[in-house]
């Protein structure tokens, strides 16, 4: 029997899962790490914790069955982060992940020195805090003696790729092409964007299809792991596209939301979709031919544990949230909440509204409400989060009848229905929920080691466990409910920034 291994490094903990090449979950595992937030809007994790991490969960694995087929090793992680390395492959920085916010600045003076219209035409994306290139910026302007040691920059599950196979700075296109200074059209380092930066061109890793098995496990990870040493090491690709092919996408009539820490709507294309409000963006797919369009929502759960622990103390006696009565309470109440709204903008937002000084907001709020309201409105403000990056892929011709669901959040009982109802399609739901990006970067290794002929047919791997289909009256209901829930950001854009302002003054 042969099998795949993955590694995923997500926001809190990395997973190891060995899957046979039928797709079938062997065994699945998970090393935690923490996250720290130094300041306001900053957001850094111990690159070293990755390999710690790695080393943790293939210890639980030990003595599995089919460890010793393993024919391909898959890599993916978070998007949108950036580690300074030195030749060694040492990081010389905390990784500044994707949540982070810091680069402002950096951010305007790409905005001013090229335009944003023609950053976005380049890259497919709008100059952002969120990208690894103005972190970069943020680095080279602060931390200089950190920026001259760097021999490169990589991302999350680059540290992985080095740590296995014993060769450094190099990354896939689909990292590269949300650090922001990638051609999205030529998949290349961009001359033009990286001179605005001010940037050293040779400071940027190598890059590779997601395919790429080049690499194989060094024995010193293999002697580490407790694997044999010579395994085929695929480059991976971001938690994105791993996430579209784990989900069972492969083509352009294809979409799925995915609901973890951060959550997003994605389609493919085969051309970037350059939207004249820069709502969407681009990376490219672990399918050289296309192209992921995306909307991406900066808090999902996170905003959601945040509500149901901090705010609403929906928790159990060791101080963990009580989801059975979290949905309870959902369903005690009515589509719509009887009128209260949350926005889930507590780090900012990215699609549609693209802005770092976004705040969370609960509104409507009556003496009438009960608690039941607040943490239905807590999903549905996720959801409709959710509803209006769809409603940027629709605006853009990627139309869909129906959408695959993914993520950890669809284990919910609340939100798999309350996406069917309001956006108004079927709605199928992963077999393996949780396991999507994993089966993305299993896919990326197969059929770069030629265990699957093409995608479509690592495609056939992928199993929905149910499809829930709209309510007509929860739907009808829905439409106001969107209606209101998108004015409110634009109504009360100056009130967050004022909020944000003074957040700012009070940590200086």
């Amino acid at each position: 029997m042969n099998t795949i291994l993955t590694m995923d490094a997500g926001t809190s903990g990395l997973k190891c899962s060995l899957f046979d090449v039928s797709g079938a979950l062997i065994k699945a595992t998970v090393s935690e790490y923490p996250t720290d937030y130094p300041k306001d809007g900053w957001a850094e994790q111990k690159a070293e914790d990755f390999i710690s991490a790695v080393q943790s969960a293939m210890k639980i694995l030990a003595g599995t069955k089919g460890l010793e087929s393993v024919c391909a090793i898959g890599l993916t992680g978070t998007m949108n982060g950036l580690i300074p390395i030195d030749p060694d492959g040492t990081p010389l920085h905390p990784n500044i992940i994707h949540l982070d916010t810091r680069a402002t600045e950096e951010v305007d003076m790409l905005s001013d020195v090229m335009g944003a219209k023609a950053f976005y035409a380049i890259t497919g994306n709008r100059p952002d805090v969120h990208y690894g290139l103005p972190k970069l910026m943020w680095i080279k302007k602060h931390r200089p003696d950190v920026y001259k040691r760097a021999h490169s920059f990589v991302n999350t599950k680059d540290i992985l790729y080095g740590y296995l196979t014993g060769i450094h700075a190099r990354t896939d296109y689909s990292d590269a092409s949300l650090f922001g200074g990638m051609n999205i059209h030529t998949r290349t380092w961009d001359d033009d964007v990286v001179k605005a930066a001010g940037i050293d061109k040779e400071k940027l890793p190598s890059l590779f299809p997601s395919t790429d098995i080049s690499g194989a496990l060094c024995k010193s990870a293999a002697d580490q792991l407790g694997l044999k040493s010579g395994i085929p090491v695929s480059i991976g690709a971001g938690d994105g596209p791993c996430s579209t092919h784990g989900s069972g996408v492969y083509s352009e009539n294809g979409a799925y939301i995915t609901v973890g820490s951060s959550a997003w709507a994605c389609g493919l294309s085969k051309t970037p979709v350059i939207d004249p409000g820069m709502r969407a963006f681009n990376y490219t797919d672990i399918d050289e031919s296309l192209v992921n369009v995306c909307g991406t929502v900066q808090c999902a759960s996170t905003a959601f544990d945040f509500m149901m622990k901090t705010v609403l103390g929906i928790t159990d006696e060791n101080g963990k949230i009580n989801f059975a009565r979290a949905e309870e309470m959902a369903f005690s109440s009515r589509p719509g909440a009887n009128g209260v709204f949350f926005l889930p903008t507590l780090m900012g937002e990215r699609c549609p509204w693209w802005d770092a000084n976004a705040r969370g907001m609960i509104m409507g709020l009556t003496l009438t409400h009960t608690r039941n309201d607040l943490v239905r409105a807590s999903y549905e403000g996720v959801a409709q989060a959710l509803n209006n990056c769809t409603q940027v892929l629709k605006d853009n011709g990627l139309d869909f009848e129906s959408l695959i669901l993914s993520g950890g959040g669809v284990k919910s009982n609340v939100w798999p229905q309350m996406f069917a109802d309001i956006l108004g399609v079927p709605a199928h739901v992963h077999a393996h929920p949780r396991q999507a990006t994993s089966m993305g970067a299993m896919i990326a290794a197969g059929v770069g080691a030629g265990v699957y002929p093409s995608f479509e047919e690592a495609a056939k791997t992928i199993r929905i466990a149910k499809t829930l289909l709209p309510d007509k009256e929860a739907h009808k209901a829905y439409k106001a409910h969107t209606k209101a829930y998108r004015a409110l950001y634009g109504k009360s854009k100056d009130a967050m920034h004022e909020s944000a302002g003074y957040q700012q003054l009070l940590n200086q």
